[in-house]
């Protein structure tokens, strides 16, 4: 019987990160070059059959209860329709009786055409769609190789995932040019329809060290999720899911992270690169922290390799400001590629250490509250003196789109059902979420 490890995650990417477009803030696309500089031909980045296959086997025996495939680039669309095709028959050859698996594909959007789609939906693929708020924000940084903007390409693939009824999140990275404008970017999002957001800040470092000119400040950041937590509150509890917020509510609710960055450990969420090389994070795909090669040693091998307890060092060797922080439960000292410097360095600080705090001491009142409903299985009362924004207001411009629902009416505690969806937004059932036994 193979060894069974701690769960763990893998982000697959079948093309490397080769990709149609050339967003400004893009850390991915440089990896081909840079990880193997003897591959001359971008089409060569495709992930063997091979390899593909040992993947798949090794992943499945790895994770006998439940595998979450995961698939992004680069823009992983670029692998073909065929590749996806393959994948899913090789899950269907190797998975055992009982065993959950799952699809989950980040990309930009604007390739998907019907043929994808229809597959996406046939296969239930969860769909992550990157848009970073209406087009004058997000052809900023994100346009292709000749110039172009592609909001309305991207926007187009998300109309055909939702007339295919393929389930999806919209991903939108926070950064100079949108992290000035929360509730604009909310309420465009969800009065079209939107009901899975993650706002993810960006912060690229230029040669020097400092803060690439795009990114995200850590004020601008609190800023950004104070505006939508207003909104969220407001009117959208129980029927909008934010990543920050279900994070935070998942922490009061069951005393652990739901997400590695805010964990008091990671190195559980690797990379699997085109050729099988295992990487230990997204976002430290550098020679130094390979840790090898499936067709070379297996998974199960890899995931237990002590490099992997070096790279969690950076996590759970918290920055001394972090140690006696009132909020240190709810971040853990944040992503390990956040710190400046990054390292194990006790001076270190998180980039967005303002912002988090400004979020949590704002929010965390209100969350304990809410928190407190939904481990009674009640779907909480809207908050006295919180009312929807008025028409013609700070939402001027951004029309309701098709869909959209109403704002909720105060309304007195109802009782959810274990099989109901959980109030907190996040489509899960009420048992599988904030329902569960912490």
């Amino acid at each position: 019987m193979a060894e069974i490890v701690r769960p763990f995650n893998i982000m697959a990417k079948p093309v490397c990160g080769v990709c149609n477009l050339d967003c400004s803030y893009c850390y991915y696309t440089m990896k081909p070059q840079r990880l193997y500089p003897e591959v001359s031909d971008p089409s060569q980045f495709r992930m063997s059959d091979a390899v593909l296959e040992a993947y798949t086997r090794q992943y499945l025996e790895a994770m006998p209860a439940r595998a979450e495939f995961g698939w992004q680039g680069g823009e992983p669309t670029l692998a073909g329709l065929d590749f996806f095709k393959r994948a899913v028959e090789l899950q269907k050859q190797y998975r055992r009786d009982g065993q959950v698996v799952t699809n989950a594909l980040q990309t930009n959007g604007t390739l998907l055409d019907e043929a994808w789609c229809d597959f996406l939906s046939e296969e239930e693929f969860l769909v992550g769609i990157s848009v970073d708020g209406p087009p004058q924000w997000h052809d900023h940084y994100r346009r292709d190789h000749a110039g172009r903007p592609t909001f309305h390409r991207a926007w187009a693939g998300l109309e055909r995932l939702r007339d295919r009824s393929v389930a999806f999140n919209v991903l939108v990275t926070l950064n100079a040019a949108n992290a000035p404008h929360g509730g604009d970017i909310y309420r465009y999002f969800v009065n079209r329809g939107v009901r899975y957001l993650q706002f993810i800040p960006i912060l690229e470092r230029a040669s020097d060290g400092s803060p690439a000119p795009f990114s995200c400040t850590g004020e601008q950041f609190g800023r950004f999720m104070l505006d939508v937590f207003a909104v969220w509150v407001s009117r959208d509890v129980g029927r909008v899911s934010e990543r920050l917020i279900d994070s935070v509510l998942h922490s009061l609710i069951h005393g652990k992270a739901a997400m590695c960055c805010h964990a008091p450990r990671c190195a559980n969420a690797h990379v699997l690169e085109w050729n099988g090389d295992l990487y230990a994070c997204d976002h430290f795909v550098y020679p130094e922290w390979k840790i090898g090669n499936i067709t070379e040693r297996p998974l199960v091998e890899l995931v237990c390799d002590a490099t992997l307890d070096a790279f969690a060092a950076m996590k759970t060797q918290l920055p001394a400001a972090c140690r006696d922080c009132e909020f240190v439960a709810y971040c853990h000292g944040g992503c390990p590629k956040h710190h400046r410097p990054i390292g194990t360095d006790p001076d270190r600080v998180n980039h967005f250490c303002e912002g988090y705090k400004m979020f949590f001491r704002e929010a965390l009142p209100e969350l304990k509250r809410l928190a407190e409903y939904f481990r009674r299985s009640e779907m909480p009362p809207q908050r006295a003196g919180h009312v929807p924004p008025p028409a013609g207001g700070a939402d001027a411009g951004f029309e309701t789109g098709p869909g959209a629902a109403a704002p909720q009416p105060t309304r007195p505690p109802t009782k959810v059902g274990r099989n109901d969806p959980c109030p907190c937004g996040s489509a899960r059932k009420f048992k599988n979420c904030c329902g569960r036994k912490a």
